[in-house]
């Protein structure tokens, strides 16, 4: 039988789930867990911030009721469209206000994306080594994930969560009712 919960529990959650990231990165006691922690870190901002978009636009949808946005929206959930056209086409679609995925929190997003990316899509080339008479063909280039830290890790946490705000601005929030709706669904709690 399937558990049924509020949608920002789920995204909460999420969130929940990269500050541990994050603060592990931080507190690692080696350079090597700290790049760990990070690189899960910046997989895991992309995710939720996905988990996100899905869920928020889905509420967002069916509150205004207007079938073919509801026809729609299930039609690319259902095909599993990438993050990419959600960025891409939702805003727009059903914010009447375009995503900048150049610049400001869309930008930073688009460079977290790349990094994910290029930590889990490494480019290999037709080089190969040879050592103590084994020879390994087309080596991987893992620079990016090499060059992890915890500094990463908190620039995706921020990154997520500013792309979060950045959708309730879009929707019209105003700057004030945009720290709560952050706690409501990334339960980040709203400074004094």
């Amino acid at each position: 039988m399937p558990t049924f919960s509020s949608p920002n529990r789920i995204v909460w959650e999420y969130f929940i789930s990269l500050r541990l990231l994050t603060q592990n990165a931080k507190q690692a006691p080696s350079a090597e867990l700290a790049r760990q922690a990070a690189a899960l870190a910046v997989v895991t901002a992309v995710t939720v911030s996905e988990v996100f978009l899905n869920l928020w636009f889905r509420v967002r949808v069916e509150d205004r009721g207007d079938p073919e946005e509801r026809k729609s929206l299930l039609k690319d959930l259902n095909s599993r469209a990438s993050i990419q056209r959600k960025l891409e086409r939702w805003p727009s679609r059903y914010l009447s206000a375009p995503l900048d995925l150049e610049a400001g929190a869309g930008g930073e997003f688009t460079k977290l994306k790349l990094l994910r990316n290029s930590i889990v899509h490494f480019t290999s080339s037709h080089e190969s080594v040879e050592f103590a008479g084994i020879t390994i063909h087309g080596l991987a280039d893992t620079s990016d994930y090499d060059s992890l830290c915890a500094d990463h890790a908190m620039w995706a946490l921020q990154t997520a969560e500013n792309l979060v705000a950045e959708v309730f601005r879009l929707a019209g929030y105003n700057e004030k009712e945009i720290p709560h709706a952050l706690h409501v669904w990334a339960g980040r709690p709203p400074a004094v």
